[in-house]
């Protein structure tokens, strides 16, 4: 038996998955269990199973099936306390773009090989390095590394190569999380941010932006129209010259009625 490796890591990486039917969580334990890199945390059986395990077990990296009873696993992402990376199966591809538009690091449609398995969890791991990089605690200083700390951001910095540039937070019409980066859109560039959605959030809430989406941050400012959307969510279009389109989570639309009072 050929022994499939993950890049070579001291910390293994932390997966947890979901799925309904019993032969297919068995076939992907075993796919797992021949990567030495990779450590089993947890397996649920449903979607709610799902919900409880990975809130309780923060898993690096849950490799979630679409089409469960009671919960789907497009619907229980927007219902989870903690945010792992995800990796969505499931044997209908139809449900790429949605999976996608929901910030999954990947789609794997079944039956998939070990190789695609494989080359899944190593997009995943690309992306936890970039994760841990912005949560680094220098060894010198003994001070996080993070950047937003105060409760009030007046600039944003982005760097591009040897280039530094200062933006300020009431150009930025939204900002996007995509594979681990933060992007913030002025209507004409992405401009991109070393800090986390989650910093972001936090730094630019005197600033009129709210979390609409695990996604996405978005200037109240910068809102031109908002349309209802399917299954309670609603969809924002910005006031740039494309009308960018943003889909809220069941929980970003609450909060977006509740602040503007519709």
């Amino acid at each position: 038996m050929n022994n499939i490796n993950l890049p070579n890591k001291t910390t293994k990486m932390r997966i947890l998955f979901a799925d309904d039917e019993l032969p297919a969580r068995e076939k992907l334990n075993h796919q797992l269990s021949l990567m030495e890199h990779v450590d089993v945390v947890g397996i649920a059986t449903n979607g709610k199973e799902a919900i409880a395990l990975i809130n309780e077990l923060t898993p690096d990296v849950v490799l979630l099936d679409i089409q469960m009873p009671e919960i789907n696993g497009l619907e229980l992402i927007d219902l989870l306390n903690y945010q792992p990376i995800i990796i969505y199966t499931t044997a209908y591809d139809q449900f790429a773009i949605e999976a996608f538009e929901h910030a999954s690091t990947d789609y794997l449609l079944k039956p998939f090989p070990i190789a695609r398995l494989k080359k899944a969890l190593a997009k995943a791991q690309q992306q936890l390095e970039q994760q841990r990089a912005h949560t680094h605690v220098t060894s010198c200083a003994g001070e996080p590394a993070f950047t937003l700390t105060e409760s009030s951001l007046n600039k944003l910095v982005s760097k591009s190569g040897e280039r530094i540039f200062l933006l300020s937070p009431s150009d930025i019409k939204f900002i996007k999380s995509e594979q681990g980066n933060s992007l913030a859109w002025n209507g004409e560039t992405f401009n991109h941010l070393s800090d986390t959605l989650d910093q972001l959030e936090h730094a630019l809430a005197t600033h009129n932006f709210v979390r609409i989406h695990r996604s996405y941050l978005v200037n109240i400012d910068h809102i031109k129209e908002i349309q209802r959307w399917f299954n309670g969510k609603l969809m924002v279009i910005v006031n740039d010259d494309v009308k960018s389109e943003l889909n809220t989570s069941r929980a970003g639309a609450d909060k977006l009625k509740q602040l503007l009072h519709i």
